[in-house]
């Protein structure tokens, strides 16, 4: 596989591990933001706790995915040091933002 198909793949497997993390991330604010007092709310979850357990599975299988292309990426710009480009060292920045967000946001 050359450097470029390594890449790309190292890139979709950091994209596809953060996407079930942010279906989740919206389903959860898209529950409070149209929840009403007194109302049976408009969009569907399930109880408290499955929802926390779920978030947990979510988050450790984002963790996981997207942890592997990141560790995939870095392996590769220190290999081909002509595929660093700015669009390869942001990327796994960006993702390991959002993987650490949950722990500094309370």
């Amino acid at each position: 596989m050359t450097p470029r198909r390594q890449s790309v793949s190292a890139n979709f497997l950091m994209g596809g591990g953060i996407l079930p993390l942010a279906l989740y991330i919206a389903w959860v604010a898209a529950f409070l933001i149209t929840t009403v007092p007194g109302q049976p709310p408009r969009v569907p979850i399930i109880d408290p706790i499955g929802m926390v357990g779920l978030g947990m599975v979510v988050y450790l299988g984002s963790f996981i995915v997207a942890g592997l292309g990141i560790v995939w990426s870095w392996l590769l710009a220190r290999a081909y040091p002509e595929r660093r480009t700015r669009r390869a060292l942001v990327l796994p920045v960006i993702v390991i933002l959002v993987l650490v967000l949950p722990f500094v946001v309370p």
